[in-house]
């Protein structure tokens, strides 16, 4: 490996790299900060960059750390363990409007509050990886398997289980994934295992007995989709007033510490008439956007979600919001000559698509929400938007994964 020396860092950047200038190249390199002189090895070169990490701290930031957990370094899971917490918030703000401004071509003097949590413990949600009987996760950029007994990440009942993890493991042949959800309100898990094996459902049944805790309501082994499941095969979690159902092939928001508050910072204060809600999921934002609107209809294109969300507006009593199994696109479609007064947006990574900007704009709804996950498709997409007349009236960093690079964001639009 080539050893780059005394190498100046210049900012922080998304993913988690600090950015330097080095041979005409760009060069990225993990668990550096800024303002540090670093030793660099080379892990990866291109044309036009170079990827590496910091093999020794020769000037360090004071915004450095020494990392809490164990792993760090050697586990992908975390990117920013390095870095004070407050620090790694000051950061993110700072990536996201320099990707709205470089990307989206749009300036905006400052950002509204921005939502973090406690920085340990507020997973809800695992996928961690099996081979050779040991569980744990992937390290950085590779498929090498790093064996872990905890992870500061997760909710403690997550934690606690992973010995039960590691033993079925070692029972069950085949077994390459175990993605875990639990609910902190109601101090219950479910399990889906993926295997490249079949395993009898007696026999899977009896492991679950005999090794798995009570908390442990239910299971599903998955072989290139679903093949059967044992027990419940969902959860229940509050939120605020309402109480959810999750199902094992739905998803809930990851940090649990922010789920009342990320709905705070979501959800209009406004009233409205007809509400359109966007890849809805489990009903999370939607039975509070029912309260704020005479009618909401909303979509998402995984089934059961939409049967997770119908089932959560009935049991928590509400009648005025209606839900369809459909993609976005074709949600627009359905819906081009309504008058809307609200468009409620969650899109996952890859944002809006073309066409779904552009019936957005033919409808003209007065008010928009895009709740985001990945900057970069929320800069793209606001680009649009703000073209075609919107306003950016509210923007905030959300930071629902402490110590990773990930950042989530909220925009409040209105038409000018």
């Amino acid at each position: 490996m080539r050893l780059l020396h005394d190498v100046h860092i210049e900012k922080l950047i998304y993913g988690g790299y600090g950015l330097s200038h080095v041979e005409g190249k760009s060069l990225m390199v993990d668990y550096a900060l800024p303002g540090e002189r670093v030793d660099v090895e080379i892990l990866k070169e291109k044309k036009d960059y170079m990827l590496g990490r910091a093999k020794r701290v020769l000037v360090a930031s004071p915004e450095r750390r020494e990392a809490p957990c164990k792993y760090y370094g050697l586990c992908g899971g975390c990117q920013l363990q390095h870095m004070d917490y407050l620090a790694q918030v000051r950061a993110k703000e700072n990536m996201l409007l320099e990707t709205i401004e470089r990307i989206g071509k749009i300036n905006i003097d400052s950002l509204g509050p921005s939502l973090y949590s406690e920085e340990f413990g507020y997973r809800v949600k695992a996928q961690l990886k099996v081979e050779n009987s040991s569980v744990g996760f992937y390290e950085r950029q590779s498929h090498n398997l790093v064996e872990i007994d905890q992870c500061l990440l997760l909710h403690p009942l997550i934690n606690d289980l992973i010995p039960s993890l590691k033993e079925l493991a070692r029972k069950m042949q085949g077994l390459r994934e175990i993605h875990v959800v639990c609910s902190p309100t109601e101090e219950e898990l479910v399990l889906k295992l993926i295997s490249e094996e079949i395993i009898p459902k007696e026999k899977l049944r009896k492991l679950m007995e005999n090794i798995l805790p009570k908390k442990v309501v239910g299971l599903g082994l998955y072989k290139d989709g679903k093949i059967y499941s044992l027990g419940r095969d969902f959860i229940f979690v509050k939120v605020g007033p309402y109480r959810y159902r999750v199902s094992m092939d739905s998803f809930v928001q990851v940090n649990y510490k922010l789920w009342e508050k990320f709905i705070e910072y979501a959800v209009p204060t406004d009233s409205f008439d007809r509400v359109l809600e966007l890849h809805c999921g489990i009903g999370f934002f939607s039975l509070f956007l029912a309260q704020r609107s005479n009618f909401l209809m909303a979509y998402d294109s995984n089934p059961s979600a939409i049967r997770d969300a119908e089932y959560n507006a009935k049991i928590n009593s509400i009648s005025n919001a209606t839900f369809g199994l459909e993609k976005g696109l074709s949600a627009l479609k359905r819906h081009a000559g309504d008058i809307i007064d609200l468009i409620f947006l969650d899109p996952p990574r890859a944002g809006l698509s073309e066409g779904e900007a552009q019936l957005i704009l033919k409808n003209k709804p007065k008010s928009l929400v895009y709740v985001s996950c990945e900057p970069t498709t929320l800069a793209r997409d606001l680009k649009v938007l703000v073209k075609g007349g919107y306003k950016i009236t509210k923007l905030h960093m959300i930071d629902n994964f402490p110590n990773t690079y990930h950042i989530e964001a909220i925009a409040h639009l209105i038409m000018e």
